[in-house]
């Protein structure tokens, strides 16, 4: 077990043992607020100025309502179709569970004062909007149903990423709210205007205060211990979501395969772009996150210091890994626009490049992002690792070879050395004795001694004797 699995696991212990801790608190809170609260409605209740507020239907009673009508369309399969009357410009995906609430409004019975001051509101600003958690993963049911007719783009919301099945619970738990209703209602809330900022990344730290309640899950501060669980988990997540079909993805391959081709080049290079980041660079960015966001082991970071912190790091890195969610959020977003705005023409023969980005987005899909760590099992990972083993015990004999062949290269230098020293002494020996019969007493000896002993002289030149020596 290595470093990284040891600390996943000293995490995961340690986040079971306070999330236990946490939910005894939590029920015992909870137990004294009902009791605060049933007490403080028995006095409410004997008010007669209170009497007719109580007879009127409150917002999380029409929203339940609202949730059981489409909770009854799902089950039978039926299709809603809607028409649009919201004044206000909002993203498309909004626009469209906009027209469906105020569609459900129309169908349910009630206080009918009440219900259209509610309609007229939503009518004139939408953005004021709110669901609760039933009533937002029943509109999602209803979009990946496909049980929802509007117009041509409605059917890309089946697959659109906050009304997935895997993601529709991260996003509510996420950036809920609390609401307290006039007849002291408490309720968790998800609103249009949260939503329609984290498309518009208004304000600019929204992304950072989305992320930052996700791994603290709503908390005030984030510990080291709750980091790993949390972040391992937002690693799977986005593993499952780039394995299996995705929006965009199949975008992409429909537009390779019809003759009109919808040219959205930009869309699909910056989720390229965001795919291979997340790829590459998860596992790097753990490693250098544990250590930048907790300097100490027991270091707890608030939404401030982490956003500032997030952004070194990602300065650092030269990506934005940690981001990846609210930025696949935002160009679905974009792309679903486009396709509703009629921002490519179905008839004109473009050059298709996405033939190129459906095959890179294949070869990434097959790439696990734990790239071959032992805390992933699957067979490319198996492969990596068999591979990185095999290149280990390749350098392993290389090194061994070296150490043998160090020896014989000591012996070889040795050998080169007194090679070189023969050829010193005989280059020495030749021309002294050169100098020698040049000298008039020895000339004048006999030509029968001196052209034999000239020849023999001759005859060892220092590049014909050192190659005698030669391997």
């Amino acid at each position: 077990m290595n470093s990284l699995q040891q600390l996943y696991l000293q995490a995961i212990i340690k986040h079971q043992e306070q999330e236990q801790v946490k939910q005894e608190e939590q029920v015992s809170k909870q137990s004294q607020q009902i009791l605060k609260q049933q007490q403080l409605l028995s006095l409410i209740s004997c008010s007669p100025n209170n009497l007719v507020e109580n007879k009127a239907q409150s917002l999380i009673d029409i929203q339940n309502r609202v949730t059981q009508y489409f909770q009854q369309q799902v089950l039978r399969k039926q299709v809603v179709t809607i028409q649009n009357c919201i004044e206000y410009h909002l993203p498309y995906f909004l626009n469209v569970l906009g027209n469906l609430i105020i569609h459900g409004l129309d169908q349910i019975q009630g206080e009918a004062e009440q219900i259209s001051i509610l309609k007229a509101q939503y009518i004139t600003q939408p953005i004021r909007i709110t669901m609760s958690s039933s009533l937002f993963q029943t509109l999602s049911l209803l979009l990946r149903s496909q049980l929802v007719q509007y117009d041509k783009g409605t059917q890309y919301l089946s697959k659109f990423l906050i009304f997935r099945d895997d993601f529709c619970d991260i996003f509510f738990n996420t950036l809920y709210q609390y609401q307290i209703t006039s007849n002291q209602q408490v309720s968790q809330q998800l609103s249009f205007s949260q939503l329609n900022s984290m498309i518009k990344k208004i304000p600019e730290d929204i992304w950072g205060t989305f992320i930052f309640k996700m791994l603290s899950q709503q908390q005030q501060k984030l510990n080291k211990d709750q980091f790993l669980v949390q972040f391992n988990q937002y690693t799977v997540n986005m593993n499952n979501f780039f394995k299996k079909s995705n929006l965009i993805f199949d975008v992409v391959e429909n537009s390779v395969k019809q003759t009109a081709q919808m040219h959205n080049d930009s869309i699909f290079q910056e989720y390229l772009l965001i795919m291979g980041s997340f790829k590459a660079t998860t596992q790097d960015f753990l490693k250098k996150a544990t250590s930048v966001y907790f300097e100490e082991q027991n270091d707890e970071i608030d939404l401030n210091e982490f956003n500032i912190r997030t952004s070194r790091i990602h300065k650092q890195m030269n990506c934005s890994i940690l981001y990846i969610l609210p930025m696949l959020l935002q160009i679905e977003s974009h792309m679903i626009d486009m396709i509703q705005q009629d921002k490519y023409n179905e008839n004109a023969q473009l050059k298709n490049s996405c033939n190129y980005y459906l095959k890179m987005i294949e070869k990434l899909k097959n790439k696990c992002v734990y790239n071959g760590e032992e805390e992933c099992n699957c067979k490319k990972c198996q492969c990596v690792r068999r591979n990185r083993n095999s290149a280990k015990e390749s350098q392993k004999k290389k090194r061994e070879a070296l150490e043998k062949l160090g020896p014989l290269q000591d012996a070889y230098e040795q050998l080169q050395k007194k090679v070189k020293g023969i050829e010193n002494e005989n280059e020495t020996l030749r021309q002294l004795l050169t100098e020698v019969f040049k000298h008039p007493t020895v000339s004048i000896l006999s030509p029968e001694f001196i052209e034999p002993l000239t020849k023999v002289i001759q005859d060892t030149d220092p590049v014909q004797y050192s190659s005698s020596f030669e391997c």
